[in-house]
């Protein structure tokens, strides 16, 4: 774990970090969630606050299948779409994130992730 006192790009009074800034190593995704491509993910935590921890998350482009864990994040820059697929007592449906975008993710939801760039 890093703080943000050892990220690069943070404000004086350690409160904000630049994100887009900061330099994440990514792993490339197991082979049974690979579906095309080449795709890998990296993630900093950078800290916690009220029990909840928070941090940076990157994935870079291709197709892979996940099942989530609970998570709320906020797309910075790329595209995606998310399908989530009708198991575990969720429903299908199809999530489209892009810059901006606020997304909720529940515990056991199957999902398969399509990027054509880097999230």
């Amino acid at each position: 774990m890093i703080t943000l006192e050892h990220v690069d790009h943070v404000s004086a009074a350690n409160r904000t970090v630049l994100a887009p800034a900061v330099s994440l190593e990514h792993e490339a995704v197991p082979a049974d969630q690979s579906v095309a491509g080449d795709p890998t993910t990296a993630a900093e935590r950078l800290g916690e606050i009220f029990g909840v921890e928070f941090g940076l998350w990157e994935r870079s482009a291709g197709i892979m299948t996940d099942v989530e864990a609970e998570e709320l994040f906020v797309v910075l820059s790329g595209s995606a779409t998310v399908q989530v697929h009708a198991a575990n007592g969720f429903d299908a449906a199809v999530l489209k994130l892009e810059p901006g975008t606020v997304c909720r993710l529940s515990e056991g939801m199957r999902t398969t992730w399509i990027l054509d760039e880097p999230l």
